[in-house]
């Protein structure tokens, strides 16, 4: 399957009443997988609507001339509106963890219950997923009936903790203005000693969970016989990747360098086209008309877990709320025409 890249054109618009003019979105144009460019053009009183994701809509914003100037005039993209906060203000809830395969089957299946420690909700939350996984050829056992070339899959699980509210505060900008090229993006994680300080917490909560009576059902065991206390085995997590450092329970330091090098996403990132600085209350881009951006990419904060269900509502509201909009617009003008007709 191909994709669709695309951006949006923009003309100016006369304002009565005011020296400056706007500009407005007019339509799209998009690519298709064969290359071939189209035009898709706004009926009137029709408007465009953005709802790429916070990795998509700043990107259409900065490829079709809406943000900070310097930045488009620099990679010869002409400017529509110097909106220098396009791409700024961007949020990522960071995550790190530890991966196992348990010594028993467990079902697999995606976060479903997340532990909120604190009554406020502002320390780590923990999570936990299982999911199957391909094992590299050099962790498979040989044999005459095994195909190095077969695939060998196991399941493994995660116990995980995640920074809620992060304030490390990252961008978006474009690497180049070809639409094809995916944009740049840097999140700053724990830029913010706050935010640092929650992981280096999250973490050894991460770890207690490990050590707790309900985890050993967990545990493989290890060496023979003979190495274990009145001949049994030893019993430890399988472990794949990073494991914690051995004095996670007294040594900031170590654990906040943990932090650090196992730091992932969570794919809950926000931000780019914030609310009050990108978009009106009503999701409008500032200095354009017929332009809306409606996604996640609008929210200064994000919900504590998954913001899919919040998107959702978002959709919903705004689309019934353009529609109610559009109603009145026509009642208006039907009103006007009759004054006009007597």
């Amino acid at each position: 399957m191909g994709k669709l890249f695309a951006s949006f054109c923009m003309y100016p618009a006369a304002r009565r009443g005011r020296s400056r003019p706007a500009v407005a979105a007019v339509g799209v144009v998009y690519q298709d997988r064969l290359f071939q460019l189209h035009h898709a053009l706004l009926r009137p009183g029709g408007e465009v609507i953005l709802s790429a994701g916070t990795l998509g809509s700043p990107q259409l914003l900065l490829l079709s001339g809406v943000g900070p100037a310097n930045d488009l005039t620099s990679l010869g993209i002409p400017v529509s509106v110097d909106a220098p906060d396009v791409g700024k203000h961007m949020f990522d809830n960071p995550r790190n963890g530890i991966s196992i395969i348990p010594s028993v089957p467990i079902d697999h299946s995606l976060i479903q219950v997340v532990g909120i420690p604190s009554a406020n909700g502002t320390a780590s939350y923990l999570e936990a997923a299982s999911y199957i996984v391909p094992v590299s050829p050099m962790l498979r056992p040989a044999g005459p009936f095994i195909s190095p070339t077969s695939p060998l899959y196991v399941t493994m699980a995660t116990i995980m903790e995640k920074v809620p509210g992060p304030l490390s505060e990252g961008s978006l900008w474009l690497s180049s203005p070809n639409p094809v090229e995916t944009p740049s993006v840097r999140f700053n994680y724990f830029s913010r000693p706050e935010d640092l300080a929650q992981c280096v917490v999250g973490v050894r909560r991460v770890a207690q969970v490990l050590q707790s009576r309900t985890m050993d059902i967990f545990r493989s065991s290890v060496g023979s016989a003979s190495q274990g206390r009145r001949g049994h085995a030893r019993r430890d997590f399988r472990i794949v990747g990073a494991t914690l450092p051995l004095d996670w329970s007294t040594n900031n330091t170590s654990v906040a360098d943990f932090c650090r090098r196992t730091v992932a996403t969570l794919w809950h990132y926000h931000g780019g086209c914030v609310v009050g600085r990108v978009v009106d209350k009503d999701f409008r881009v500032m200095g354009t008309q017929s332009l809306r951006v409606v996604d996640g990419s609008t929210f200064s904060v994000t919900p504590g877990t998954n913001p899919q269900a919040t998107v959702m509502m978002m959709g919903r509201y705004m689309g019934l709320k353009m529609i109610a909009e559009r109603h009145s617009r026509r009642q208006v003008n039907t009103s006007s025409y009759n004054e006009l007709e007597e």
